[in-house]
């Protein structure tokens, strides 16, 4: 045995066993002397460092050789000694590494500048020199670096070390991916955002390292990656976790600008926003997709609608981040402006009203494009409803002027509405038990009682009875809009020009298919399109005297239901229809191909604004609810909570009607966080034993220093008041009993009786023949004959809706100089005397109070609904509304507005009675007064007349700029309030 031998077996005898030290020697033996001389000799100077490193190096050296030369040993293990001499576990490491580090390592001269950058970091941090041990060869194995930009990495990852060690150890083992996509000049940039991650949570940063090298490899370019970076720390000095973000999402964010060569234009223009404000800039980058989303089919002008942004920015930064957020209304007309349209999501909030007005229950509107299940070209756009929400095109753009695209958008909703208010869906089974008896037993089917779904298929052909079916009611529906309102009657006929111009050319339908058509043409406008081919118009002519009998005021869906099976019956007795000559038949289906009409008026087919009637839809969307009802129920029951499937199922109808989750959301199983608030409210209602009645309800807020909305800014809770004791009532009956007596009187008076019939009217229930003569004298004189030749019985009533909205704020409480009453009782008489005189009249009139704290927290009393009866109970909730803390006025007014529009009165009056100047959280001053004169002024765009009523005698600096645009009146003495307020009223009403 040799000396080395023997040396190393006296050297580990009292650390190894036998076997271990009889491998290790063994090991050595196969070494050629001159190598095995080097490797013992370098070993046993290890040991006087660290016999357990040595212990380590003897077992690896042989594997070692057989990458390095001899000669390499001793830096190797110079650098070794350094860390073993902090570290005896991490000596052990290093050299166990040995193999598989230099096995990367094919270059000599790499090895030299590997092991010589190692040992100048080992002599500085021996923890951070071991981690770049482990991660150097595979960059080396990697990337062609040159000797001085190797020695930059190294000194990079040594100076982040002193700074953050997490981040240096992070820096070794992430830069050798990094590094085949980022270039080693953008180093420093990348170790900065890092540091700048940091300044939030020590999280954010790491997982930024580590996402880099994947997001780096999606995206193409060098420039675009520099461009990211930049951004990136931009954004980081001011959001450290928005940044983040944005950065580990952005391979997704760029993805669809790729597509369109934009990414670009959106790393730039975010970039600049990011001087202005990074939070700002961030939410505008991981909005681009939903931006170029809302876009559409001008999705390519990107550049031009984030340049009007970067204008607004220049001038009004609280503008810009409404913007750039895709928050304010004023980017979304950018984007219509782009379009050459009208958006459904600016409209939308209105619409809503108006169908609410109409159909006299809440209902949600969304684009129709998030059916999913809509199959076949143009069926994404068309009307339609579920029963709960209204479905619209997201965007229409077919008329040069908004004004006509906005219209469009109300005449569709109003059809949709009519379905709803008129009873499509509900056929009354006494008024069809006759009509579905005789089909039983015409076609032997059973069925047809249920809904209307069940009543097509008792026919052969079920398309064809919904297609007759449709343009009955559809006809019927508009006739009840018509007589309904009046208002509407001149865009429905603006409208129905219009869908006529968009119906279908007569080639290519079967010929049964033309009478249908136009018979649709004719219930739209009636008349065609097209010239009627002589051979089909006695059968047209018939059809047609079938379908009206769905013009009346008396009829119901039964009516059409009827009249489309009568047609029915009548086309197939008919067999075989004549070829019309005027054009070679091809045998489509009867509604006809999507194509191109040719001439005026031709173009690709666009929706109808009656839309579709899709009964299936209602019927599906109900047993939704009533599916979710039932899991719902099942929850609370074990929960303890033990409620009527009714209850529950209105609470998971009106979360639909408030758009708080959608019909589809529910039938994918994709709304369990919408279905728990429903379930956590219901238990609270509970827990409160049935005293709260909260409904709650998010407003848009005006924000006039960035001349915008804030869009969903403000929650209003609506909350019933139960009535309190009695005596406070009686007493002020008592106080003011010949007052009332009086007041009640004299409102009697303006009651209304009988029928008046009025001449002249384009429509009607009989001819005018004194009309019809001189119609008929002109026409004859070669003159364009008047068509006003009808006369309507109209009943001669008030149309009068007025709602009563109460400041209940704490200023409320304040006593009057003769310090025997406050302004809230004062307020209190006033509305009793008031409720009594609306009531002797028969107005609907309700009466509401206001208060609460921050903009999330508006509380909305409810005195007295529209369709309540007024009795004792609600004098009994006036004489309990005790003062509050204080008053958001501009969410309340456009609260009470919305309820207010949705009466069917043709005069809607809203009266505010306030103390003062609107106080709230955040909410004083100049915003609150702009807010309010804005929330003023939609109301009136809603058709509703406000008048506000104030005790503020010293209020002449801010009155005029809150309230000058309505009318509205100061009460010097607030003491003649009662008596005054059923004056003003009077005056306000007649």
């Amino acid at each position: 045995m040799s000396s080395s031998f023997q040396s190393i077996r006296t050297l580990f005898e009292s650390t190894l066993d036998g076997d271990e030290i009889d491998k290790i020697v063994k090991g050595l033996e196969s070494l050629d002397p001159k190598t095995q001389a080097a490797a013992v000799n370098v070993g046993l100077i290890l040991s006087d460092f660290s016999v357990k490193g040595a212990a380590e190096y003897f077992r690896v050296v042989p594997q070692v050789l057989q990458a390095v030369s001899p000669d390499e040993l001793g830096p190797w293990v110079g650098m070794g000694i350094q860390i073993a001499q902090h570290s005896s576990a991490a000596g052990i490491r290093f050299f166990k590494q040995g193999p598989a580090i230099f096995s990367k390592i094919g270059s000599r001269p790499v090895r030299e500048r590997f092991i010589q950058e190692g040992m100048a970091l080992a002599e500085r941090d021996y923890s951070l020199a071991l981690e770049y041990y482990q991660q150097a060869p595979t960059l080396l194995s990697q990337v062609e670096m040159a000797p001085e930009a190797f020695s930059n990495w190294a000194g990079q990852g040594l100076a982040l070390g002193k700074k953050d060690y997490t981040l240096a150890v992070e820096y070794f083992r992430v830069t050798p991916s990094l590094l085949l996509f980022l270039p080693m000049s953008l180093l420093p940039e990348w170790s900065a955002v890092g540091l700048k991650l940091t300044a939030g949570k020590l999280l954010p940063a790491l997982l930024f390292m580590r996402s880099s090298p994947e997001v780096f490899s999606k995206i193409a370019s060098d420039s675009d990656r520099k461009a990211l970076l930049m951004l990136t720390a931009e954004v980081a000095e001011q959001a450290p976790p928005l940044a983040a973000k944005l950065f580990s999402e952005s391979p997704a964010i760029l993805s669809p600008f790729q597509a369109l060569r934009l990414e670009g234009v959106l790393l730039d223009r975010a970039a600049q926003i990011a001087r202005f404000d990074g939070e700002l800039a961030a939410t505008f980058f991981l909005n681009g997709p939903m931006i170029l989303q809302e876009m559409g089919p001008v999705a390519n002008r990107f550049p031009a609608w984030v340049d009007q942004g970067m204008a607004i920015l220049k001038k009004d930064p609280a503008a810009a981040k409404g913007f750039f957020s895709f928050e304010s209304k004023s980017a979304r007309l950018a984007v219509d402006q782009l379009r050459g349209g009208v958006s459904l999501s600016t409209v939308s909030r209105p619409l809503k009203l108006f169908a609410e007005a109409l159909s006299g229950k809440p209902v949600a509107i969304q684009p129709a494009s998030a059916l999913k299940e809509e199959k076949g070209e143009g069926k994404a756009d068309l009307p339609t409803t579920d029963g709960y929400t209204i479905y619209l095109p997201a965007h229409v753009g077919r008329f040069s002027s908004d004004a006509l695209n906005f219209e469009w958008y109300k005449i569709a909703t109003a059809f949709q509405a009519g379905y709803l208010e008129f009873g499509t869906f509900s056929p009354r089974l006494a008024e069809t038990a006759d009509l579905i008896e005789s089909l039983q037993s015409k076609y032997q089917k059973r069925g047809g009682l249920k809904s209307l779904s069940e009543f097509f298929n008792l026919f052969p052909e079920p398309a064809f009875i919904k297609r007759l079916f449709e343009v009955a009611e559809g006809s019927r529906i508009e006739f009840h809009l018509r007589q309904e309102y009046p208002g509407l009657r001149a865009a429905l006929i603006r409208m129905r020009e219009a869908d006529l111009d968009q119906r279908p050319p007569l080639v290519g339908l079967t010929p049964r298919g033309v009478v249908v058509e136009l018979l649709h043409q004719i219930s739209l406008a009636g008349k065609t399109k097209e010239a009627v081919p002589p051979e089909l118009q006695s059968i047209l002519f018939e059809v047609c005297r079938i379908m009206g009998v769905v013009q009346s005021p008396e009829a119901t869906v039964a009516a059409s239901m009827k009249a489309a099976a009568r047609a029915y019956d009548f086309l197939q007795e008919e067999g075989d229809l004549p070829q019309p000559g005027a054009h070679p038949m091809e045998a489509f289906e009867d509604t006809g191909p999507q194509m191109r009409g040719e001439g005026p008026g031709g173009g690709e087919i666009r929706p109808s604004t009656r839309g579709a009637i899709d009964p299936q839809r209602v019927e599906g969307a109900k047993r939704v609810v009533q599916k979710q009802t039932e899991g719902l129920l099942k929850k609370l029951k074990e929960s303890g909570i033990d409620l009527s499937s009714e209850a529950v199922e209105s609470a998971v109808a009106a979360s639909v009607q408030r758009g708080e989750v959608t019909i589809e959301r529910l039938r994918g199983g994709e709304a369990a966080d919408p279905l728990d608030r429903i379930a956590q409210k219901l238990q609270a209602d509970r827990s409160e034993q049935g005293r709260s009645n909260k409904k709650e309800f998010v407003y848009d807020e005006w924000d006039a220093e960035a001349d915008d909305y804030r869009l969903g800014w403000c929650r209003v809770s609506e909350e019933k008041v139960f009535p309190g004791e009695a005596e406070p009532v009686q007493a002020i009956l008592a106080e003011y009993s010949g007052i009332i007596r009086s007041v009640q009187t004299a409102f009697q008076y303006l009651r209304p009786e009988g029928l008046k019939r009025m001449k002249g009217e384009r429509d009607g229930d009989e001819l005018d023949l004194d009309a019809l003569l001189s119609s008929r004298v002109e026409a004859k004189a070669g003159r364009s004959p008047s068509d006003r030749i009808y006369i309507q019985r109209r009943k001669s009533e008030r149309s009068v809706a007025a709602a009563f909205l109460i400041d209940l704020s704490g200023s409320t409480q304040q006593q009057l100089r003769s310090g025997q009453k406050s302004i809230l009782q004062i307020e209190k008489e006033a509305l009793v005397i008031l409720a009594k005189a609306v009531d002797a009249v028969g107005d609907r009139f309700a009466l509401y109070g206001f208060s609460g704290r921050g903009k999330d927290g508006v509380d909305f009393y409810i005195l007295k609904e529209f369709e309540e009866r007024y009795t004792p109970e609600i004098d009994r909730r006036i004489g309990q509304v005790q003062p509050a803390i204080q008053n958001r006025d501009g969410a309340a007014i456009r609260h009470a507005a919305m309820k207010l529009a949705a009466q069917p009165a043709k005069i809607k009056v809203l009266v505010l009675l306030s103390d003062g100047k609107p106080l709230d959280d955040d909410y004083r001053g100049s915003y609150a007064t702009a807010d309010t004169k804005m929330a003023l002024r939609e109301a009136t765009r809603l058709g509703v007349h406000p008048y506000c009523i104030t005790v503020d005698r010293e209020g002449s600096e801010y009155l005029k700029g809150m309230y000058g645009e309505v009318a509205y009146m100061v009460i010097d003495q607030i003491e003649t309030l009662p008596v005054k307020l059923p004056q003003i009223y009077k005056r306000l009403t007649t």
